[in-house]
């Protein structure tokens, strides 16, 4: 994980973002909490993953504002990056 301030051992990156890295089996589900102010962006580096019910593939990417709970399912062995944005 990366984060802004290197907080609970993440690397410091001096912006206002956290990064986080899901690594999924298949069938496996993972939920991501935003704060009201905050914004996504979620890039499916390999597999397939529904993201609030919209299915994705390795190399898509979704923008995402004005939601505070994300759900994120896999279809089969999947690795997703979720950058944490204000």
């Amino acid at each position: 994980m990366t984060s802004k301030t290197g907080r609970d051992g993440s690397i410091a990156i001096h912006q206002d973002a956290d990064l986080w890295l899901a690594k999924l089996e298949a069938g496996q589900a993972v939920s991501h909490s935003l704060a009201g102010d905050r914004h996504a962006w979620i890039h499916v580096a390999e597999g397939e993953v529904k993201i609030n019910g919209k299915t994705l593939s390795g190399g898509d990417a979704v923008a995402v504002s004005g939601k505070s709970n994300l759900k994120l399912a896999a279809a089969k062995p999947s690795q997703v990056l979720l950058f944490d944005l204000n």
